[in-house]
């Protein structure tokens, strides 16, 4: 038995043979002989209460004596930050003990989960605010949003970026064309309020439009894709673009469409300037004003637009319209897509100024226009409105202004101030007037009222033209030329082409003591003429004594220094005298009236169907008198009646003619003179008669006085 053990164990060791001791382990060579561990594959976790905040993956970690480490080859993953998720990576990064303060080297990369991908080739991570940091070039990129800079700072708590120096961002369009880029000093991008902010010389170029000032503001849409809203602040100014040519304020609001693609509304404040692109290579509209505000419809075109504060608007001169300025406190303007501007409303201090072949202007306390293109195609003024233009002057509660035909209409009385119209010939007050600037021709309505000015006019008598093309007018020749008169009427047609007035309705004109009335007064201020007619009267203070004749017709020809009282009843309503010193028609539609003229002064009481007076060539005396058929005259007790009369005032004479059926009869208290000419004397009781073989001439006593025989 123990040999067999034996040989047993033989066996069983022949069997196994020799142990054999295994060889050592291989190892890693060393990346820095400073390191006290080096690691491969290593993973760092940091939790606070129980939450992870951060993992550290590398693929070599190296620890240092003193606790700091080394990652190569690192990943930092941190979990719900400001509901995201986000990831650091890099070539390199080194910690200090505890792995609180991240250094990250070398192709530096953050990326959120929403995409957002932040790239540099320097950062640091700090856990203790959860930031990223880096000092030198930094590119950011989120989906069609991207951006360069130096120096950055990412605070993944609150999702704010920050560049801090020679920033670019710029956005594009889907097929990956720059639609927006924005340069400045420094910017902030706030992803979770999805706008960016961008200080000191900010510069933008949106398609052709470029923007510019001291800091401005980005609105995104809620990926960052889309600028929908620009803020600009501090020396704003934005050139070229769709809609307008350039503005510029101290600060510039831009509101876009939601797809950004379409300017919407501009607002500008503290000294806005607005230029609009204009059409056909003109000037477009422009506006001014401490604050404006602009609408836009689709197709770009304004319509509407808000100003405040020492607003202005002008249009610049077109092919069929002269430039227009329009001063004011406040202004509202509205339109249609399309057509643009069609009405706008301007208050306070208003003043209105077009410069076109001439100056017009006005000043109110409110205007209404309405707008076509860059025209004013009607302007209402109110209160306290003032209107010049061409020498013109107009005021009124209300003055409509018709542009196109030069026309304004005056309505509305205010502060006991009816409305009236001047130049420098005359002046007009009435209820209601209405004016043709080019000429001008007024026509006024309702207790006219107006005043004839004098005239530096030359010799009488002369119409020719003056230096400058003028016509020298004056006031009818039989009133004082150096000074004003008045005239009132219900009714005035005034034109100072033909430098004629027109008045009806009892119309009434006087100077000093002269007066003259009636239905209607014409007058013709280049011939000096004047024509009353219906009912007339007059009050002519001559030399000698005062004049009053009364008439259906009181004509004044300055040409011939005549003076023409006629008892007839026109048919038609007056008008001013034409060329040929009548009225258009008047003696085919003129009737005999049953009322004679009659003149009553110094040289009698003269009755007849028409008087003339002729005054001496440069006085205002009476040179004679004719009287036309049933003429009677009356001085003192003698009456003579006849068919015509001459006086003559030289020598106080007087010539009286009948006709064969109607001879001449003088009536002196009781003794009558009848003959076919008679002549006598205003200062002496000398009768001559003249007769002739056909008519006998006799002289008896009247049946009242005693009875005598005849010589």
């Amino acid at each position: 038995m123990a040999a067999f053990g034996i040989v047993c164990a033989i066996a069983v060791y022949a069997a196994i043979g020799e142990r054999q001791s295994s060889a050592p382990p291989e190892l890693l060579p060393r990346l820095d002989p400073r390191s006290i561990i080096e690691s491969t594959g290593a993973a760092f976790q940091q939790f606070s209460a129980a939450k992870q905040e951060y993992v550290i993956e590398a693929e070599r970690q190296l620890t240092y004596e003193g606790g700091a480490t080394k990652f190569i080859g690192v990943t930092i993953k941190v979990k719900e930050r400001g509901g995201r998720d986000f990831v650091i990576s890099g070539r390199e990064a080194q910690a200090g003990e505890g792995q609180k303060d991240l250094q990250v080297i070398g192709d530096v990369r953050l990326a959120a989960s929403d995409g957002f991908v932040a790239s540099t080739d320097h950062a640091t991570f700090s856990d203790a605010d959860a930031t990223v940091r880096a000092a030198g070039p930094v590119s950011f990129q989120k989906g069609r949003m991207s951006g360069s800079g130096i120096g950055m700072s990412y605070d993944q708590s609150t999702d704010v970026l920050t560049l801090a120096d020679t920033v670019r961002v710029a956005v594009t369009d889907e097929a990956g064309k720059t639609t927006m880029e924005f340069t400045s000093a420094s910017a902030t991008l706030v992803r979770a309020e999805d706008y960016l902010s961008l200080e000191g010389n900010v510069h933008a170029l949106r398609g052709e439009q470029v923007l510019e000032s001291d800091r401005g503001r980005a609105l995104l849409s809620e990926d960052d894709d889309l600028v929908t809203f620009i803020e600009l602040r501090g020396n704003a100014r934005v050139v070229g673009g769709e809609a307008f040519e350039s503005m510029g304020a101290r600060d510039i609001d831009l509101d876009y469409s939601d797809m950004g693609d379409v300017l919407e509304r501009v607002v500008l404040q503290g000294g806005g300037t607005v230029i609009l692109a204009g059409e056909d290579d003109e000037g477009g509209r422009q506006f001014e004003g401490e604050s404006l505000e602009l609408m836009f419809a689709p197709d770009q075109t304004l319509t509407q637009a808000t100003g405040r504060g020492g607003v202005r608007m002008m249009l610049p001169a077109a092919a069929s319209a002269p430039s227009r300025t329009i001063k004011a406190r406040s202004f509202d303007a509205s339109g249609e897509p399309g057509k643009g501007l069609t009405a706008a409303r301007f208050n306070d201090q208003v003043e209105f100024e077009e410069k076109g072949t001439t100056r017009r202007a006005a000043r109110s306390a409110a205007l209404r226009t309405t707008l076509s293109g860059q025209d004013v195609t009607s302007a209402v003024f109110t209160t306290a409105v003032s209107f010049e233009a061409e020498g013109l002057r107009a005021s009124a509660s209300e003055v409509q202004y018709d542009p196109a035909g030069g026309g304004l209409r005056l309505r509305g009385a205010e502060g006991g101030k009816v409305p009236r119209v001047s130049d420098e010939k005359i002046e007009i007050d009435a209820d209601t007037i209405d004016v043709t600037i080019e000429g001008p021709r007024m026509v006024a309505t309702g207790h006219v009222r107006t005043v004839l000015r004098p005239q530096a006019a030359g010799a009488r008598g002369n119409t020719g033209g003056q230096a400058g093309g003028a016509q020298t007018t004056r006031l009818p020749g039989l009133l004082q030329q150096g000074q004003a008169a008045n005239v009132s009427a219900g009714t005035l047609d005034y034109q100072g082409v033909a430098a004629t007035a027109a008045y009806t309705g009892d119309a009434m004109l006087w100077q000093g003591d002269t007066t003259i009335r009636a239905d209607a007064i014409s007058l013709d201020q280049r011939k000096a003429d004047l024509v009353a007619i219906g009912n007339g009267r007059s009050n002519l203070p001559l030399e000698g004594g005062v004049s009053i004749g009364r008439a259906s017709e009181i004509r004044y020809d300055d040409a011939a220094r005549r003076i023409t009282f006629a008892s007839v009843q026109p048919a038609v309503a007056a008008s001013p005298v034409n060329s040929s010193g009548a009225r258009p028609g008047a003696g085919a539609a003129a009737a005999r009236s049953t009322t004679p003229a009659q003149l009553s002064g110094p040289q009698g009481d003269l009755r007849a169907t028409r008087i003339e007076v002729v005054l001496a060539g440069a006085a205002s005396r009476i040179d004679r008198l004719e009287a036309y058929r049933d003429v009677d005259v009356r001085l003192d007790t003698r009456v003579a009646t006849g068919d015509r009369l001459t006086y003559f005032d030289a020598d106080g004479r007087y010539v009286i003619t009948g006709v064969a059926t109607v001879p001449v009869t003088i009536v002196e208290e009781c003794r009558e003179t009848t003959g076919r000419t008679v002549t006598f004397f205003r200062s002496s009781e000398r009768v001559i008669v003249d007769g002739n073989e056909e008519i006998r001439t006799q002289s008896r006593r009247g049946g009242s006085c005693p009875a005598s025989t005849a010589p």
